[in-house]
């Protein structure tokens, strides 16, 4: 759960904090800019968002100094809005710093549909960076390991026994040590890395890509080695079933450049061998939600405008999940109104978007409130969202912690025809009946019963007439 903490606190940061919409069309396309302060192991991040349709929009994003343009990743969004659905989709394109300090970023422009839409110019901040450190329980040839001058590629996942809808990350790396003293160069990348994963590439998967367009360096450590990673594709799957998902050993082609000057210098190529990886998904416990519900370690963030208010006041309250789960499994919230409290949906959005190591969905569910009895309610009784804790491994609810503190006279639910100017009806719902005269002094029951009482008399008194 504190990984899930300080991975929302990032996503905050590089979601919610405040970022300067650099142009805008007139179709409302805007360019926006991610996080100005980051690490030297973090990228910088430029996106636009566009409503999703049957063409995907040609692009281009530019080169900027100082930063290696990486690639580009995909996300879709579902806005619920006035009873209407409307999805979008970002495009994010990553950028890696050469280095720690100050960078000046000029004014450039991106290319949106025969569109070009310019950003001001604007400073980015880079801090070194911590050098990462890679898992342990990473299976590594150890034959690889036996010298420091060793290089090796390698296919890994962070999971081993995802749950069935649980997300697990595959990264393709190759790792060059830090006092590597042989000079090697890659053999078309262009061409080999797209049939390497083609070859090891999931399936029977959903995959939710980094989107890497090229290798993303990094400086990391492993089993007390320093390496330098260059990582060539990345990407998060969720497993449909429980069919064992393997993933072959992978030849790796790199030019190994010998001693000399120009045409006299020996090239060879070389090979490396990644390992074969299995990952063996695990069933769900049996549970009528199984299948139909998030998989993952979640938070719920909720805010409402007020806590303390009187009845028939307006509220609006904002409900975030947030977690490396798929939020496209999330369910459209309903709620029903009751005695206590009036609810109307205002809209709901969930996405998918890469930070880090992992994906994060989110779902945000956004309502109206009117309370129209005074207490104290609780919001839980009310909102609770159902997903599949792979922490505790059971199932498990996300439910509303908040109470609202109600004062002021009950609220009747009355017709309100204010806002019909001349109609028949208007303000109906404040008449009151005995402002009609004929209503005063006659009771419509005790003259009905009189009606029968005498028609029945009439009929006694003719059939005893007949009889004589």
């Amino acid at each position: 759960m504190r990984q899930i903490i300080i991975l929302f606190l990032g996503l905050l940061f590089f979601l919610g904090v405040p970022k300067p919409i650099v142009a805008q069309t007139r179709e409302g396309l805007t360019v926006q800019i991610g996080s100005k302060s980051i690490t030297t192991n973090e990228n910088l991040v430029i996106y636009f968002s566009i409503p999703v349709s049957d063409q995907s929009p040609v692009y281009q994003f530019p080169e900027i100094p100082n930063f290696k343009k990486l690639g580009v990743s995909r996300s879709k969004a579902s806005l619920f809005q006035n009873g209407q659905v409307v999805q979008t989709q970002t495009f994010s394109q990553y950028y890696q710093p050469a280095g720690s300090g100050n960078f000046a970023i000029p004014a450039q422009e991106v290319q949106v549909n025969g569109q070009q839409i310019s950003w001001e110019s604007f400073v980015v901040q880079v801090a070194e960076g911590a050098t990462e450190e890679i898992a342990n329980d990473l299976v590594v040839p150890e034959e690889s390991l036996t010298n420091t001058n060793e290089a090796f590629f390698l296919v890994s996942s962070n999971l081993r026994n995802p749950f069935v809808g649980q997300g697990f990350t595959v990264k393709m790396s190759f790792y060059v040590p830090e006092n590597n003293a042989i000079e090697l160069v890659f053999d078309r990348n262009d061409l080999q890395i797209p049939e390497l994963i083609q070859q090891m590439r999931p399936r029977n998967c959903w995959e939710e890509n980094f989107g890497l367009q090229s290798e993303r360096i990094l400086k990391v450590k492993f089993r007390g080695k320093r390496y330098t990673e260059y990582r060539f594709f990345q990407a998060t799957y969720f497993a449909l079933d429980n069919q064992v998902i393997r993933i072959p050993s992978l030849n790796f082609r790199v030019k190994e450049v010998g001693a000399g000057r120009g045409l006299e210098r020996n090239i060879k190529i070389i090979y490396f061998k990644s390992t074969s990886l299995t990952i063996t998904p695990k069933l769900l416990p049996r549970h009528p939600l199984a299948g139909k519900v998030p998989v993952g370690s979640f938070k719920l963030e909720e805010s409402i405008s007020q806590k303390a208010v009187r009845t028939g006041q307006t509220l609006i309250y904002r409900a975030r999940m947030i977690g490396d789960g798929n939020s496209i499994l999330w369910d459209s919230k309903e709620v029903d109104s009751d005695y206590f409290v009036e609810f109307s949906p205002v809209s709901t959005e969930r996405s998918v978007v890469p930070f880090r190591d992992q994906m994060i969905g989110q779902k945000t569910d956004i309502f109206k409130i009117i309370p129209e009895q005074p207490g104290q309610i609780s919001m839980g009784k009310y909102f609770k969202w159902i997903y599949f804790n792979t922490d505790k491994e059971r199932f498990d609810t996300l439910r509303s912690s908040l109470v609202l503190v109600v004062k002021g006279p009950p609220i009747d639910r009355f017709l309100h025809t204010e806002e019909e100017s001349g109609g028949i009806y208007n303000q109906i719902e404040k008449k009151d009946s005995l402002t009609v005269l004929w209503n005063r002094w006659i009771n419509w029951r005790q003259l009905v019963n009189f009606v029968i009482l005498l028609l029945m008399i009439t009929l006694l008194f003719l059939f005893g007439k007949a009889k004589k």
